[in-house]
């Protein structure tokens, strides 16, 4: 069994695959037999699971995956909910894990900064530009990240990412490796595979 298979398991129940149950989506029944994301798994009670996949998750409401798991016809669950509750749940963790990233000064703001870093040998990991930059200035970032190999993405607006910093606008921000850059990392890449798969 190799390191990433360590630890307990879990069945999507649309797919079938089993994986670490910490790469799943977890589910848990409401009393009002709503199906609700249960994204940190610590909510009580019978858990179901998912591929963080927005055809497992359409997969398991059409196929009733959700109805077998909980042993309960009577379900209230529709897939958009869902998807709607799971991309909620991940833009509070980026915006939480960006809280830690800048309380523990591993965060740059603004494009001179970020510039000026990039250009110098640097141990940034990512690099966040609102979607609504500039478009000369996003293209130099983009390209001084590529130069060094720094994952990049465009991801909310310039006011939303402000808003998660508890500032202004931000155009860009970008955060120092280490392991607050991995979980961000993570959880960044989910979120930009609900937008691509939507």
């Amino acid at each position: 069994m190799s390191v990433a298979e360590k630890g307990p398991q879990r069945t999507c129940v649309a797919c079938r695959l089993t994986k670490n149950k910490k790469e799943l989506v977890r589910y848990v029944l409401a009393p009002d037999k709503s199906v609700l994301v249960d994204y940190r798994q610590h909510l009580p009670g019978r858990g179901g699971y998912t591929c963080f996949s927005v055809t497992c998750i359409q997969d398991a409401v059409k196929r009733n995956g959700f109805q077998r798991c909980f042993k309960t016809q009577n379900l209230s669950v529709d897939a958009e909910q869902l998807l709607g509750q799971l991309t909620t749940a991940v833009d509070q963790k980026v915006v939480s894990l960006l809280g830690m990233a800048r309380k523990s000064g591993q965060l740059i703001s603004g494009s001179n900064a970020i510039i000026e870093a990039l250009r110098k040998t640097t141990t940034i990991a990512l690099v966040v530009l609102a979607a609504d930059i500039s478009a000369a200035i996003g293209r130099k970032i983009e390209l001084l990240a590529e130069r060094s190999d720094i994952y990049c993405v465009r991801l909310y607006g310039k006011q939303q990412l402000g808003q998660m910093l508890g500032k202004e606008e931000r155009s860009v921000i970008a955060v120092q490796a280490g392991k607050l850059a991995d979980s961000l990392l993570n959880e960044l890449h989910r979120h930009r595979q609900l937008v691509r798969e939507n």
